[in-house]
């Protein structure tokens, strides 16, 4: 397995810096790891993102391991068709840069408790995916569904949703801290969706009643998600690809992504 940083792991200091994507590259680079990712929020307009990204891509040793959307597919018709031609767009420029992987989300629901409403929008995550997946296979790129937001959350949720659209092209991103956030251990959900794994977050939280939905966002170590058995989980699968630090701790970035990279070496040096 290797390793990559996730864009939005400089959420803060690329908005409050104002960082040009050049920054993010040179940062990336002092961290001693293999890869990097783009995310969609923090790139030019479709054509400009291609051409810039390409250009830096050519000038670094780190590897693109992958392109990282932002969308909702749990949404009204308006709104909905326009995440579909947006995600349509986005996967045009994956294509343009050789990412072998765009993470996609299935959307998001404030209300967990109702097992129907749940399902309403799961059958809407479906149907988005499938209007995307053309684009996905045209561009030769896999789309990795996280669990995220929601939409799904659990492990079971994100192999019930690959497992009915059943593509090549429709795999998934493991985010082993965003299971705490539906009462999932990140090891437990991470063991589910092993099977179909395809790209893999690094993040922790700490159970705290305090903070917002009962979970305290933290370096990556410091928190109650046990990653060695997670890389075990994925490595039993057949997994060896990689595995990307998305940070979202409290304490500074900067000192909170390079002790969390620290801690992703360490713990990964057996895998």
């Amino acid at each position: 397995m290797k390793k990559s940083l996730c864009h939005y792991s400089y959420h803060r200091r690329i908005k409050e810096e104002k960082w040009n994507l050049g920054k993010f590259v040179i940062e990336a680079e002092k961290l001693g790891i293999e890869g990097i990712d783009f995310h969609v929020a923090y790139l030019p307009e479709y054509k400009e993102a291609v051409k810039q990204i390409n250009a830096l891509m050519s000038k670094t040793t780190l590897e693109l391991s992958g392109l990282s959307m932002s969308n909702s597919f749990n949404k009204e018709e308006d709104e909905f068709n326009e995440h579909v031609e947006k995600v349509k767009r986005w996967l045009d420029v994956a294509g343009g840069v050789g990412a072998p992987v765009s993470r996609i989300f299935g959307g998001s629901i404030s209300d967990r408790s109702n097992a129907e409403e749940i399902k309403k929008a799961l059958d809407k995550v479906i149907k988005g995916i499938e209007l995307v997946l053309p684009s996905a296979e045209k561009n030769n790129v896999i789309l990795a569904l996280e669990n995220h937001g929601g939409l799904p959350c659990t492990g079971e949720e994100q192999v019930e949703v690959i497992e009915k659209i059943n593509s090549p092209f429709l795999k998934a991103t493991i985010d082993v801290g965003n299971y705490m956030q539906c009462g999932q251990a990140g090891d437990e959900g991470t063991k589910i969706a092993a099977p179909y794994c395809k790209y893999v977050h690094f993040k922790d939280f700490k159970k705290d009643p305090a903070h917002k939905r009962g979970l305290r966002p933290t370096v990556v170590g410091q928190g109650d998600v046990d990653h060695a058995k997670c890389l075990q989980h994925i490595k039993n699968a057949g997994f060896d690809g990689f595995v990307a630090l998305e940070y979202e701790g409290e304490e500074d970035e900067t000192t909170g992504v390079p002790a969390s990279v620290e801690f992703m070496k360490s713990v990964m040096k057996n895998y």
